[in-house]
């Protein structure tokens, strides 16, 4: 007798979409597009002129956005991820992890609206804290001390956001330019930590050689840019800051030494994130020869937020989105070139103006189109697997 067993009409049916599975979907699918949407704006304005005056003026609106917008963002999706790997604590989904989206969407939205200006302030000044907040529970309940300076950072980012606001609200002067620094400091900081969690790692399990980190050097990556970031800040001489940039400047580049392997090379998804880290050496480099030369900080600013940020950040992102999503860590089509297109953007924007002054204008458009040509690439890749299940039907 033959048994023939029918699927029963009340079994789970299998999940289409996880938009809020797991903090990087959300996050990394609207830092993808937010970029794209940046850097056309700002094009856009820079060419013609025109600009919707709100809140920021555009130069403005352009860097704090490239900060406090897309790279939180980034920032965002991956710590609610690793920090989820690192205490094996879940962090926020589903709704919980909706609300936080929210809560850094609302200000990006909101802008370009006539409103009460204290009140986007304090919109634009919510995500940051409750982040922070959010990360340190985790680690706080897993006993994770040694993480604590996560959540710090991000409090420290927001402490500039905060400080910018102030300035522009009229309540204090002066704090505009000295804060953006400071909060590009501080996100090459959180690039510093995570970089040193993950690609040594990441190194190792792709060409099969351990890499050789010296725990001196491992110690002092992280205070030694938090330190230049004081100097910067409240020690106004040039010389010194210049010999504390070129002082950082030899550490990090002894740390990219030792994690160095040929094979790195071999691997798109490796060698983007190494150049990306390799830009964070010549921003400090960019940044004393600045000072001594008196030439215009600008490049190494550009140096730090198209090279490091951007190149980790776009490396970061693919490589997560596979890994967590249930898929094999290789370049998808027409991501190789992305990554291309980015290392083409930072060169352009920082070699360009540097050699001469009048092709900044032409330097500014092929990097942003650059950028933009990278983001869309991506945006295209990882949008529908971004927003669909693992394929190995776990969660996350």
């Amino acid at each position: 007798m033959k048994i023939i067993i029918e699927p029963s009409l009340e079994s789970t049916p299998v999940k289409k979409w996880a938009p809020f599975a797991l903090g990087f979907r959300p996050f990394f699918l609207l830092a993808g597009w937010f970029a794209i949407l940046l850097m056309t704006t700002s094009l856009g304005g820079f060419v013609t002129g025109i600009w919707h005056y709100n809140y920021f003026d555009l130069s403005l609106w352009h860097a704090h956005e490239m900060l406090f917008g897309f790279a939180v963002a980034v920032i965002a999706g991956f710590l609610l991820t690793a920090v989820r790997n690192w205490t094996g604590i879940p962090t926020p989904s589903g709704w919980p992890l909706a609300l936080l989206v929210l809560l850094w969407l609302i200000p990006r939205l909101v802008s370009a609206i006539p409103m009460v200006p204290e009140l986007f302030a304090l919109l634009d000044l919510l995500f940051l804290p409750i982040l922070a907040v959010v990360i340190f529970l985790n680690l706080k309940k897993a006993k994770q001390s040694r993480n604590y300076p996560v959540p710090a950072l991000l409090l420290l980012l927001a402490a500039s956001n905060a400080a910018i606001h102030l300035d522009l609200l009229g309540h204090v002067e002066g704090l505009i330019t000295p804060m953006l620094h400071l909060a590009v400091l501080t996100t090459v900081a959180i690039v510093v930590l995570i970089a040193g969690r993950v690609l040594p790692f990441f190194i190792a399990k792709t060409t099969g050689g351990q890499t050789d980190s010296i725990r001196i050097v491992e110690l002092l990556a992280l205070p030694s840019v938090l330190l230049f970031a004081a100097i910067n800040l409240l020690l106004p001489y040039p010389l010194l800051i210049a010999v504390a940039a070129i002082a950082v400047a030899g550490l990090h580049g002894l740390r990219m030494q030792r994690w160095y392997r040929p094979g790195i090379w071999q691997e798109p998804m490796l060698w983007i994130l190494y150049l990306g880290y390799g830009w964070l050496v010549a921003g400090f480099l960019l940044y004393a020869t600045a000072l001594l030369l008196d030439i215009a900080l600008g490049h190494a600013l550009h140096g730090w937020t198209i090279g490091t940020v951007s190149m980790l950040t776009l490396g970061m992102m693919a490589r997560v989105a596979l890994g967590h999503s249930g898929r094999v860590i290789r370049a998808l089509p027409w991501m190789t070139a992305a990554f291309a297109l980015m290392v083409v953007a930072a060169l352009v924007r920082v070699l360009l103006p540097m050699f001469n002054v009048q092709w900044l204008e032409i330097a500014v458009l092929i990097s942003g189109s650059c950028w933009i040509a990278a983001f869309l690439v991506f945006a295209v890749r990882y949008s529908m697997l971004l927003l669909r299940p693992r394929l190995d039907g776990k969660e996350g």
